[in-house]
């Protein structure tokens, strides 16, 4: 986690933060600002997205609550972050809420793809192996296309103490969940997420993370 150039402007209780990096996670331009009871308001940008924050701080409780939501963040240069190799095309909006005390931890964001004119939304095949194995999707095979279409993509993260939950919201198919849906005539693939088998630990979760990303790198 990096923190770089805060400033704290007293009494009028506002702040900026050139840059907060966490994970290869960058939020930029960072400017908020409080009352006397901490409620506050900030605003960011992410990845090219425009985002905003009402946050409530209590420092006897402790607690931290708030609401977010963040348009238009520019998926590839999201996922290239992590590696060059990983690309996504498109957009997306997020929207989420936090409820942070002593004895809880609770994160729960709803992601969805925005269509945009003369945008085209695919992925490679590198995407789509990465998504199917973080979301528990059966792998899948390379096929003849390179880039794989998709019509939309929604879904439903949650975080409650040590435990990740995905949910795709882009329909449903019995048990399963549709995370990713592909157009009617162009190549693609649907993915979908099993309701029973969506919950994993955080900690196993990152590992999955580190071992897929280090995976694509030693690929040629």
């Amino acid at each position: 986690m990096d923190i770089k150039n805060f400033t704290l402007a007293m009494p009028s209780n506002n702040f900026t933060i050139q840059e907060f990096n966490f994970y290869n996670l960058k939020i930029r331009d960072i400017y908020g600002s409080f009352n006397r009871n901490f409620e506050g308001i900030l605003s960011f940008s992410f990845f090219d997205g425009i985002g905003n924050l009402i946050f409530k701080f209590n420092f006897i409780e402790p607690f931290f609550t708030g609401n977010f939501s963040i348009k238009n963040i520019d998926i590839n240069k999201l996922t290239t972050s992590f590696n060059e190799k990983i690309i996504i095309t498109g957009f997306m909006n997020i929207d989420g809420n936090f409820n942070i005390s002593k004895d809880n931890f609770e994160i729960e964001a709803i992601f969805n793809s925005v269509k945009k004119r003369n945008i085209r939304q695919y992925m490679n095949f590198k995407a789509m192996e990465l998504i199917t194995f973080l979301s528990g999707t059966n792998s899948i095979k390379k096929m003849g296309s390179s880039n794989f279409y998709y019509k939309e993509m929604k879904g439903k993260i949650s975080v409650k103490n040590n435990y990740l939950t995905i949910e795709g919201l882009a329909g449903e198919k019995g048990e399963n969940q549709y995370l990713i849906t592909k157009p009617f005539l162009l190549p693609g693939i649907n993915i979908l997420i099993d309701k029973k088998h969506n919950t994993i630990r955080i900690e196993e979760f990152i590992n999955r993370v580190n071992f897929v990303i280090e995976r694509i790198k030693q690929k040629n």
